[in-house]
Order: structure tokens, then sequence, then C-alpha cells
């Protein structure tokens, strides 16, 4: 009901009342399921992972805040290029090969990084750099040089991917055993709450910017309002990372805090 609800405002031609019902449905059913859990002898999903620091910080907390901000960017982009720029699909297509080329590129790098560096800084200087990625994007327009684009599409993509890749590693560094399973399955399902939510924000940012300016269409001011704020939501869940112990996940990563 929720991620259905959430995926709705995306659409608010199909009516405000059935998203805002199914989202307030899904809430209070998750509300109940979670005072179930937490009162049951035997619960089917063991909440207690959340009392772990790291996981709690890395999923449910900045985690998923940052993810809605790195998961609005891929839905911005394309229609940035071809609404906003006028390009062909095929031409916004290979401007967002960079993005992903980008996520491929620092598969390699992130492991000798988080091992220099710990996971809280990697996660918050990576997440301030990924943030600004996606707020120059607000300043962009059809006259900037090709390169300068590619660039800041490579740039976004390779500090995307190293931030999820930190995410989810340091999510599961200090869970035990009997809480892998029930880990697992939360951290999956709150990744795809924070994929939809990200689009559903991305989306609602746009429609409110096109109604503040009173224009029948999308424009390249309302993506630079999108950009900007979903950049702002970046910067705040980076710097929530500050939470995180030096040695947070020393175990995983390898890393001496005393280094």
């Amino acid at each position: 009901l929720l991620l259905y609800g959430l995926e709705r405002i995306a659409h608010p031609e199909d009516g405000v009342l059935p998203t805002v019902l199914l989202v307030v449905a899904g809430i209070v059913i998750g509300w109940l399921a979670v005072r179930h859990l937490r009162g049951a002898p035997h619960p089917l999903l063991d909440l207690s992972s959340f009392k772990v620091l790291t996981f709690a910080i890395s999923t449910l907390a900045a985690g998923t805040i940052f993810r809605v901000a790195i998961n609005a960017t891929p839905f911005l982009l394309p229609l940035l290029f071809q609404v906003g720029f006028g390009l062909s699909s095929v031409d916004a297509g290979l401007m967002i090969l960079a993005y992903f080329l980008g996520n491929l590129g620092m598969k390699t790098v992130t492991t000798p990084t988080l091992r220099r560096f710990g996971f809280r800084s990697v996660l918050v200087v990576n997440g301030l750099i990924a943030s600004a990625a996606i707020m120059a994007c607000a300043a962009i327009s059809p006259q900037t040089p090709q390169a300068l684009v590619v660039a800041l599409m490579l740039i976004a993509g390779l500090s995307r991917s190293m931030q999820f890749t930190a995410l989810n590693t340091l999510a599961f560094a200090d869970i035990d055993a009997a809480q892998r399973s029930s880990a697992a399955t939360l951290s999956s399902m709150l990744q795809q709450v924070a994929m939809l939510f990200g689009v559903a924000v991305a989306a609602a940012i746009l429609n409110l910017s096109q109604i503040a300016r009173d224009r029948p269409a999308l424009d390249l001011v309302d993506f630079r309002v999108a950009f900007l704020a979903i950049g702002a939501i970046g910067l705040v869940a980076a710097l929530r990372f500050l939470v995180l112990p030096p040695g947070a996940g020393a175990e995983v990563s390898g890393h001496s805090p005393g280094n």
C-alpha cells in the first residue's frame, strides 16, 4: 500500500484522495506490524537489527534519506536532457551512458578507499561530493559544452556508486548471524521504498515548480529547482553520517582509525 501510494504521487492526474488513503493505510498497517513484531516472542522479522548503530544509520536513517536523493537522479536526468535540453531519446541515452559508466568505474576503487579512510570519512566526504554533483546538474544548459556535461555525469556516477557500495557493506558489518536473515529482508524492503520515494519526491518537486510558475509544461527552470532540492536532501543525509564512530565497520573495511 505504501509503495503503491508513493508511486502514485508521480501521477497527480489520477487524483489526490486515493494516493493519500493508500499512504495513510500503509503507514497505519506498518505501525501495527512493527508493534506486533516488537512484542511477539518469535517474530517473523527480528527488528533488533535496528539497535545496531551501523545498520540503523546505513539502512533506516541517513542511508534511506541519501538513497532518496541518488535514486531521484536517474529519473530526473533523462527528462532534463529530453524536455529541458530538447535532445532526442538516443542522444539523451548517450548522456546517461556516461553516468552509468561512472557507476561501473568506481567498483575497483571502493574497497581500497574504504580500507584507507574508513566508512565514516567516505560516507561523509563522498556523500558531499555526490550531493554537489546533483546540485551541479542545475547549472548545466543546452549551451554547456558537451565535455563538461559528460564529465559531470561521470563524477555523479562515480560518487553514486561508491556511496551505494559503502552503505550496503556497512549495513551488515556488525550484524550477528542470527539477525542476518531479518536484516537482509529489512534492508531490501527499505531500499525499494527509498527508490520509489526518490522518484515520487522528484516528480512532486517538478509538478510544484510548474504549478508555482503557472505554466502548462515543464521548463528548464523546473529541473533546476528539482536538482537543487534533491541535492540539498543529500547534503543533509551526508552530514548525518558524522554520528558514526571513526572505527565503524573497521572489521569489514580493514581501516585502522589510528592510522
